[in-house]
């Protein structure tokens, strides 16, 4: 095996590695916290093109992913558990924007499922503009503490572009950072 300052030299150690990395930046994120993720689009990455979503960590083993995606002409949500955030695909960087009392996990999975049946009558629909529809409501049920919603979308755009490259090149583990302006 390669010493700790070489990077592995073949496929099979490189990958173990990786996978190593991964799984300890799983186990050092905070239990529940909420983060906004950020994955970009295209390889060369473009400014301000992501993929938005949240992650929500309940377990030292994983969380829930929240987000909506497109099918075919439409919108739907796509809520599930997740025990490898780390190994998504063109992650970017995950944003902490909450930490969350267990009495009021059902909350937030109440208000991260209630446009589910009516996300194609969001106007304007967009992954990020249902994660800025979602946020209001978190903020209106205290979950999260945000005073200026357009700060806060500069903010995640300000780390995603600060990322992108990093993430089109792989690097591992995906940064975590912290919001400037939610908490």
């Amino acid at each position: 095996m390669a010493s700790p300052t070489q990077p592995p030299k073949n496929p099979r150690e490189r990958a173990l590695a990786i996978k190593k990395v991964q799984e300890e930046a799983l186990a050092r994120l905070s239990l529940d916290t909420l983060y906004i993720l950020l994955f970009i689009r295209t390889d060369p990455p473009q400014p301000h093109n992501f993929h938005w979503g949240y992650y929500f960590h309940t377990s030292p083993n994983g969380g829930f992913k929240y987000h909506a995606k497109t099918l075919d002409d439409g919108w739907i949500p796509d809520h599930s558990w997740n025990s490898g955030i780390f190994k998504s695909d063109f992650l970017c960087v995950l944003i902490q924007i909450a930490s969350v009392p267990q009495g009021k996990h059902g909350l937030l999975d109440q208000v991260m499922r209630s446009r589910d049946g009516d996300v194609n009558s969001i106007p304007g629909i967009t992954c990020r503009v249902w994660l800025l529809v979602i946020l209001q409501a978190l903020v209106q049920q205290g979950i999260v503490h945000c005073g200026d919603i357009d700060a806060f979308q500069q903010d995640c755009m300000d780390f995603g572009n600060q990322h992108s490259d990093e993430a089109a090149n792989n690097q591992q583990p995906r940064p975590v950072v912290r919001s400037r302006v939610c908490f």
